[in-house]
């Protein structure tokens, strides 16, 4: 299994690794698998990083990026330069500006979960969608239609609150039967290809997640919420951050 760096670290956006295997698909593919990786995969509706890995001279460009069943990180690309064999030295970089964008709009959707909380409201997160041209937050629980624009005012205000105080978040790793502990709500479709893993926004708010997260919530920036809507039980939270979406 590739180890996961940016799992236990906030921050990490490069890394040193070893490659474990290169290969050319049929359709004409490069993929690099790392002993370890800084680069996050697609997965829990957050977009996987790009970047490069390089070697001396040689440089590989990562367009796409997978977790497969058995826990290798595939990182699919195309050699610009040289080439690259298993038991090579690299080092590996991710895609600054393309990572920030991606922590703010995943960590946004859990300042809104923790908002949606801290209102009371009986809803249970069941998906998420963080992307530019698509934020989104779903959830089971009661509606009332005569409350949405109040609510989805003071899901907003909550959130940038939170935003506006800031956080000192933390992380835990521990058995899935355990996080009950510390969440309010743990899924039942949580990824075993992937170590436990808790992300403590604050000292009070637990999340189930793998994801890569904001150390502080002060840079999200500001949350808006321009619709929610009720359809086949579900509740949706469209949500954006300025400067972003």
């Amino acid at each position: 299994m590739t180890e996961l760096l940016y799992m236990q670290d906030f921050n990490v956006e490069a890394c040193d690794a070893q490659v474990e295997s290169y290969e050319k698909t049929e359709d004409g593919q490069e993929v690099l698998v790392l002993n370890q990786t800084c680069f996050y995969p697609r997965g829990g509706g957050q977009d996987w990083d790009t970047g490069t890995i390089k070697k001396d001279s040689a440089v590989f460009t990562v367009n796409s990026v997978v977790l497969d069943p058995d826990g290798n990180v595939q990182h699919s690309g195309k050699t610009i330069e040289g080439s690259f064999d298993a038991g090579d030295a690299v080092f590996g970089e991710v895609d600054r500006e393309r990572r920030f964008i991606n922590m703010r709009l995943h960590s946004a959707a859990h300042v809104i979960d923790k908002a949606v909380d801290a209102l009371g409201l009986n809803w249970v997160a069941v998906k998420g969608q963080h992307y530019p041209h698509l934020s989104a937050v779903e959830y089971t629980g009661s509606w009332d239609v005569e409350r949405s624009e109040r609510l989805k005012e003071q899901i907003a205000q909550r959130a940038n609150e939170f935003v506006e105080q800031g956080s000192l978040n933390t992380l835990i790793f521990m058995p899935i039967d355990e996080m009950h502990t510390v969440c309010r709500h743990v899924p039942e479709n949580i990824p075993k290809n992937k170590p436990g893993r808790v992300v403590m926004y604050g000292d009070d708010f637990g999340i189930p997640c793998g994801g890569t997260h904001l150390k502080d919530i002060h840079d999200v920036g500001s949350i808006h919420i321009p619709k929610i809507k009720h359809k086949k039980g579900i509740i949706q939270v469209s949500y954006g951050v300025d400067g972003i979406n």
